[in-house]
């Protein structure tokens, strides 16, 4: 049974962003956490799901715990060199396939921001002000269904942690009618170069396409499509 929520607007609070959930459903947290990720888990079947999960970093306990609890196929993608010697030192399974580029709102061979902090892991497409960048290569969510073979209703999870390339990739997604069963997404409008507004408009942008929000931890944002509820 769902207690539906009124939804409220948007609320300001210095440089964070909170949204309050649109609904409320049986939902789980899979992972550690300061890295863990809220789920609802009754659209999860054993063996069969299949989850995408962009922006790896030297943390996939939610990828891990996903396929340890569920028996989940994970498709994991990162082309960010640490990330990469990370996930290939640690014993994964077969479940989890990895896949060495990266998701954008384009096809080819772009420029990938690195932290100019060698302590930290995590690159992104968005303009972080790095002087370290790569070349990597980077496929749309649309280029990457078709070379796998799948269409939109196969995946039942789709994380995304990509530091701020977020926002291009789900008005991409939306526009090629790609509707993941769920959507995990982190949003960074505390990054300076991000507002709150950007992270709103992308909120709302869900919503007005068959979504609803029931989850929201720190900056970490759980939809679900409102047909399968």
């Amino acid at each position: 049974m769902i207690n539906k929520l009124k939804k409220l607007k948007a609320v300001v609070v210095g440089k964070d962003f909170l949204y309050k959930p649109t609904i409320q459903i049986k939902s789980e947290k899979l992972g550690n956490k300061s890295e863990g990720w809220w789920i609802h888990p009754n659209l999860i079947q054993n063996k069969s799901s299949i989850v995408f999960s962009f922006g790896l970093g030297e943390d996939i306990s939610f990828d891990l715990a996903i396929m340890k609890e569920y028996n989940s196929k994970v498709y994991g993608f990162d082309p960010t060199p640490k990330a990469l010697k990370y996930v290939k030192s640690i014993n994964t399974g077969d479940n989890f396939i990895l896949n060495e580029y990266a998701v954008s709102n384009k096809d080819g061979q772009l420029t990938f921001n690195l932290p100019e902090n060698e302590n930290y892991v995590s690159g992104s497409f968005a303009d972080i002000n790095s002087t370290n960048t790569i070349t990597v290569e980077a496929k749309r969510l649309r280029t990457i269904l078709e070379e796998l073979k799948l269409t939109s209703n196969d995946i039942d999870i789709l994380k995304m942690d990509i530091e701020g390339a977020e926002y291009d990739v789900i008005e991409d997604m939306i526009t090629s009618k790609i509707f993941p069963k769920q959507v995990l997404i982190e949003y960074h409008h505390f990054f300076d170069a991000i507002t709150n507004q950007k992270t709103k408009d992308n909120i709302l942008l869900l919503l007005k396409n068959n979504y609803e929000l029931f989850y929201v931890e720190a900056y970490n944002y759980s939809f679900i499509r409102k047909d399968l509820i």
